[in-house]
């Protein structure tokens, strides 16, 4: 199997729901970032796709594969250290949840730990930033370049939509916020095309998240 999802997060039964979810809401752009940097890598697992890094009170020891072929690791977890963190605290606390999770997976099981830590030191060198571009697309009609680009922060999932003519931008404008949550946000985002007069932003379905008449970019 190919590891390609991680995930950090507080045990759902020893804590409260205004612990867990909030928590992870937040926690999802570092493990977001982590999941792109391993994508190119392809690293192959002894049955697991996922990790699950739960914050317990008390963290066993022992790492296992459950039948969903997640690997599951127990982390120390300070519920009140935790609620007290100041919103640009977060990060730099998930890191140390990370590494830890990680150095204790590494004694049992094999993974990338070298890439993951380097990936965790450049996501805290760029400011804990995950920004991406989720797809560029030609308008051959209107002469213009489209660009959805992402952003993922500890409060939200952010679209926006770049226009470019000759190289020149000429829209640059958020078009979607959500939760940080890619079962919200990731249906929502699939292409974009012209659609008669207007550029539209398409879900899964082929439904429009957004659109934009083409008489306001002025092309």
């Amino acid at each position: 199997m190919i590891l390609k999802e991680l995930y950090l997060y507080p045990d759902l039964v020893e804590y409260s729901d205004n612990v867990t979810d909030p928590f992870r809401d937040q926690s999802r752009s570092i493990c977001n970032f982590l999941e792109r940097e391993l994508k190119p890598v392809k690293f192959k697992t002894s049955g697991f796709k996922r990790i699950c890094f739960i914050g317990k009170s008390v963290a066993g020891n022992k790492c296992w594969v459950n039948s969903s072929n997640v690997l599951t690791v127990e982390v120390e977890f300070d519920e009140k250290q935790y609620l007290a963190l100041a919103k640009e605290e977060l990060n730099p606390y998930f890191i140390t949840l990370l590494k830890a999770g990680l150095a204790k997976c590494r004694e049992q099981f094999e993974i990338p730990l070298e890439h993951l830590i380097s990936s965790l030191e450049s996501f805290s060198a760029g400011g804990y930033v995950n920004k991406w571009c989720f797809k560029t697309k030609q308008i051959k009609e209107l002469g213009i370049k489209c660009a959805l680009n992402g952003q993922l922060t500890t409060d939200n999932f952010l679209l926006t939509l770049v226009v470019s003519k000759s190289k020149e931008v000429i829209y640059d404008k958020e078009i979607l916020k959500t939760v940080p949550d890619e079962i919200v946000f990731a249906p929502m985002v699939k292409d974009i095309c012209l659609e008669g007069d207007k550029l539209t932003v398409s879900d899964k379905f082929g439904d429009p998240t957004f659109q934009l008449a083409v008489n306001e970019l002025k092309v």
